[in-house]
């Protein structure tokens, strides 16, 4: 009888040592049937709760900065925008006096500079842009009447080669106004044009045009007067430009294009 009462003891023993070792409950601990002999836990199915990142802090307001602890442009540039800030939002007397302080240090420091600036392009010519285009009246004339000389030049030997096409239609005013500008640049330097009407109509001074409405879907014409260079030779084109150009801006546009590299008459 004690043989068999210290069997039981030891199998429930076992049993409760069994049951602590487990990472699951029992099935009869459950609340509901289960399939299987254990149940689910409940954390098993719960979603991860999201890391939320942390919350952006505010910027803290611009700290002040006396002028006579000014040493960089950035601090310059904080500082004068700070007291510009305050003093529009606040316009009293001591904050428009308090901008008008630093801001007068920067109309001190700007003049300053721009006087040393002369002084190196006076004494320094390779770093004067007038000496490529002067400035005062007797030399920008002179520069005016070169630059003319130059164009001329370009133009008449252009027209040996290269012929102009335009653009254009018949109910468009800046077509008719444009037009006789045409003609009278392909007088000046003998130069073809040939006109081009994309409603089939003519002008005045172009009474019998191509027509030219497939012409200008192919070459990409969408807005009028529009107006091309072309090569004789080899057919090649470039657009001059679009709408309403005078005399002096067409022949200055050809010359540009076709007579310099960039930057070299800028």
């Amino acid at each position: 009888m004690i043989k068999r009462i210290l069997f039981w003891l030891a199998l429930l023993g076992c049993g409760y040592a069994q049951a602590q070792s487990l990472d699951y409950p029992s099935i009869w601990e459950c609340d509901a049937y289960k399939p299987n002999w254990y149940c689910d836990r409940e954390d098993e199915h719960m979603e991860p709760t999201p890391v939320l990142p942390p919350a952006a802090r505010k910027d803290a307001e611009p700290r002040r900065i006396e002028i006579k602890d000014i040493r960089t442009a950035e601090q310059l540039r904080q500082e004068l925008k700070r007291r510009e800030d305050i003093a529009v939002m606040n316009p009293s007397e001591a904050n428009v006096k308090d901008y008008l302080a630093l801001w007068q240090l920067t109309q001190e420091k700007g003049s300053l500079f721009s006087d040393v600036w002369r002084r190196v392009v006076w004494q320094n010519p390779e770093l004067d842009y007038a000496q490529r285009h002067p400035a005062n009246n007797t030399g920008a004339r002179i520069d005016r009447e070169a630059q003319s000389r130059a164009v001329d030049t370009q133009l008449t030997a252009l027209a040996r080669e290269h012929g102009l096409i335009f653009f254009f239609r018949s109910d468009c005013p800046y077509c008719h106004a444009m037009a006789p500008t045409i003609r009278m640049l392909a007088e000046r330097y003998g130069i073809e044009v040939l006109g081009v009407s994309i409603d089939g109509q003519g002008l005045p001074d172009f009474p019998s045009p191509r027509d030219g409405r497939t012409q200008a879907a192919a070459w990409g014409v969408e807005r009028v007067p529009a107006l091309f260079i072309g090569s004789k030779k080899t057919g090649d084109r470039a657009p001059v430009g679009f709408g309403m150009m005078s005399f002096t801006e067409i022949a200055n546009r050809l010359f540009v294009l076709t007579g310099t590299k960039p930057g070299e008459n800028f």
